[in-house]
């Protein structure tokens, strides 16, 4: 139980080797020492089916370490499971389950009794937004996850993935075996607050009931209903769009990852251009197709990967629009997300602590044409009168090269690949594919091969470069798993992630260790 880095700003560690009763109770005695003994200033802490992740500055891991050392969960009384118990009525119909009966060796019907026969308990909530991670799975049951991920799963599917079962919350990727479905809403966007919009806590108890059928799990589409009225109307999203802050950094632990600008560098120059604080809300627009149709006089400040408006402006500056104008965005010449900043910031309703869309679990604006986009209410920042425009001097502006070394930290399971793949990993070009999004980058390059090829669940930061069966590497995004399954070979350093995202499917990166390995 020995507290390693996990990149220059996390610690890792491990407490025990398989996801049971002891180590469930190990994890509830060791979180209920830290949040007894941690303050506001604390590092954040997220757990695992059997480790935990804290974060933060030097400061705050230095005394993580301290704390650690003084082994003060041992001074917490034994908990026991506790917990509610929660039934979810679920028919066992997912298009996995025939492929798990085979791999147990027991018929489609007996699979279905000894899933829905534990009372099982939820161990940790990650992946997605109040994902559950479940333990007390029949061993005969335990299915390694897909090779290569599917690119979307339904909110409601009941899974297997490796040891552990669970329910998606969300849509979203996902790797796990699907055995069912359920009706029941583990996430609840619209709900006030965090504690009320997550159905399940760790520690609770839960039993599936088996039913015929259920309907589709009520899903919660983008908050915000069409206005009327505003300074920028929607005519297209094109390729993407989404509202963009500071994010929802502290979250993990309820499967809520941070979110965020994809390029922060390049938001927090928008909102220079326009005076506002570097954290306001501005529009994040992917690749090119985005049309607006501007509704009354305003100022307007654009950066990232766009090349800028032909005949209005380029890149990186500020400049005035005025009623009836038509803005559209083409590609710029390298990279894939820009930034659109308003003095004032954009007026979009907070959710769970951040204006920050997060698509697949129903937080952000709906994006359809008609939709009209208002300045926040408030103290406006002046751009007084005379002023023609800005620009964002050519040395600060960041680059985006065609091929960029992104300095690359060891991850966990880093000793879990041979010698001859880390070389490999650090030696050959990668590929940024077209399956990739503001969830996680896959490259194709190389296969490699960790062993074991999969771990017990744990959680994981923006930026871990997890190698799933298939050998390809996907490099976490900000709106990323908060938990996983996969090993790590290592983790982006947290200046170079944005040189990440704005690589376009087809480009080519290369990966450069960050500090001496061995």
């Amino acid at each position: 139980m020995t507290l390693l880095p996990y990149g220059p700003r996390a610690l890792w560690v491990r407490y025990a080797d398989r996801a049971d009763k002891a180590a469930f109770e190990l994890g509830r005695r060791i979180a209920a020492a830290w949040d007894s003994e941690s303050g506001p200033e604390a590092a954040g802490c997220v757990a695992g089916l059997t480790s935990f992740v804290w974060t933060g500055d030097a400061v705050a891991l230095s005394r993580v370490r301290d704390w650690w050392g003084h082994r003060f969960w041992e001074r917490i009384p034994e908990e026991s499971i506790g917990g509610r118990v929660v039934e979810i009525p679920t028919a066992y119909s997912g298009s996995d389950l025939a492929r798990v009966a085979e791999q147990s060796g027991l018929p489609v019907g007996e699979v279905i009794r000894r899933h829905a026969a534990p009372l099982y308990r939820v161990h940790c909530l990650g992946f997605s937004p109040g994902f559950p991670y479940l333990g007390g799975l029949d061993p005969r049951l335990a299915t390694p996850r897909l090779a290569t991920p599917r690119v979307r799963v339904e909110a409601g599917s009941v899974a297997i993935g490796g040891e552990q079962t669970g329910i998606y919350s969300v849509p979203g990727p996902g790797g796990w075996n699907l055995i069912g479905r359920t009706a029941v809403r583990l996430f609840r966007p619209e709900s006030a607050s965090v504690e009320s919009a997550v159905l399940l806590r760790a520690g609770d108890r839960l039993r599936f009931i088996p039913v015929e059928s259920c309907s589709a799990s009520e899903a919660s589409g983008p908050s915000g209903d069409v206005a009327s009225d505003g300074v920028l109307e929607v005519v297209s999203p094109g390729v993407g769009l989404t509202v963009q802050d500071g994010g929802r950094p502290g979250l993990a632990g309820y499967g809520i990852p941070p979110g965020g600008a994809m390029d922060p560098a390049a938001a927090r120059w928008a909102n220079r251009l326009v005076d506002n604080p570097e954290d306001w809300p501005v529009l994040e627009l992917c690749l090119q197709g985005q049309r607006f149709r501007v509704k009354r006089e305003v100022w307007l400040a654009l950066t990232g990967a766009s090349g800028g408006l032909p005949g209005r402006c380029s890149g990186w500056s500020a400049f005035r629009v005025r009623a009836g104008e038509m803005l559209e965005f083409g590609p710029g010449p390298a990279g894939v997300w820009s930034y659109l900043a308003v003095p004032g910031g954009w007026n979009v309703e907070r959710r769970l602590g951040s204006a920050s869309s997060l698509a697949k679990a129903g937080l952000g604006p709906r994006w359809v044409p008609g939709l009209c986009l208002d300045v926040a209410r408030g103290v406006h920042p002046v751009i007084p009168g005379f002023t023609a425009g800005r620009r964002v001097q050519m040395s600060e502006i960041p680059a985006m090269e065609s091929t960029p070394r992104i300095r690359v930290w060891p991850g966990p399971q880093w000793n879990s690949f041979s010698v001859e793949d880390r070389e490999r990993f650090v030696r050959e070009p990668w590929t940024v594919t077209p399956q990739s999004d503001r969830s996680g980058y896959r490259l194709l390059g190389p296969a490699l091969r960790p062993d074991p090829p999969d771990i017990l669940s744990e959680p994981v930061l923006p930026g871990s470069i997890q190698v799933p069966a298939s050998g390809q590497p996907v490099v976490t995004m900000p709106d990323g798993p908060t938990v996983g399954g996969y090993p790590k070979i290592g983790i982006v350093d947290p200046a170079d992630l944005r040189s990440v995202a704005q690589c376009r499917p087809g480009r080519t990166l290369r990966f450069e260790w960050a500090t001496a390995v061995g």
